[in-house]
């Protein structure tokens, strides 16, 4: 059995009593975090791991934390019970990765050529990433066919990856208001089983490709109800 996570919204930093403290943004609200459990979360941003995996990245940024260290598989919890991050299982990796996206809204995720230059330079300035990587992160991406189809949907308005898949399914390119999506998505569909129907779409896979693709390279964020 695999386990994979992610991590779901995005970050804002705030000054609060002159010190920064770090927050949350899921569905246009702001979540309070720890230091610990926000180590966990930045580690999973854009980003998709195992437990071992996870853990190992945890133990090696936390020996540089003072102070009391909460257990990690407390805070793992606690974050996945808030919905601040999201975890699939399954026999097969593809299995597991459907199982933690198929109910995640795709977000499309801007970011300014300026912001993402001066972003890059810090990190390598700061020693996070190598010269050759905070390249790669300024080049220009060729998205895929698909990659393109997924951000012309949601684009229009936040989807689930199985409604995405359903949309691709039918043909669907239009899914402007709420009832084009409803008459779409679900004439003859619940919310509840959308998830189960789509796993064995021959569409499945392209479209779990792209939206990983998307999260990998900074271009959507995950978010869950």
């Amino acid at each position: 059995m695999m386990t994979f996570y992610a991590a779901i919204g995005t970050y804002r930093i705030r000054t609060e009593n002159g010190h920064k403290v770090p927050y949350i943004q899921k569905l246009g609200k702001l979540y309070p975090i720890s230091i610990p459990e926000f180590v966990i979360w930045s580690t999973l941003l854009w980003e998709v791991m195992t437990y071992d995996e996870l853990k190992k990245h945890y133990d090696e940024q936390i020996r540089e934390l003072k102070g009391n260290r909460p257990s990690f598989d407390e805070l793992l919890s606690m974050l996945a019970k808030r919905k601040l991050i999201v975890k699939g299982m399954g026999y097969t990796g593809v299995d597991a990765l459907y199982n933690m996206l198929s109910d995640a809204f795709v977000i499309p995720f801007h970011i300014s050529g300026g912001r993402k230059l001066w972003s890059a330079l810090k990190l390598w300035h700061n020693g996070k990433i190598s010269a050759h990587q905070a390249c790669k992160i300024l080049k220009t991406r060729v998205s895929t066919k698909m990659e393109d189809r997924v951000m012309r949907l949601v684009e229009q308005t936040p989807l689930s990856t199985a409604e995405i898949i359903r949309c691709v399914e039918r043909g669907i390119e239009d899914v402007s208001t709420a009832d084009k999506v409803i008459a779409g998505v679900y004439p003859d569909s619940a919310q509840a089983t959308i998830a189960n129907e789509e796993f064995m779409s021959e569409y499945s896979n392209d479209v779990l490709e792209a939206i990983s693709n998307l999260y990998l390279n900074h271009e959507v964020v995950l978010e869950v109800v």
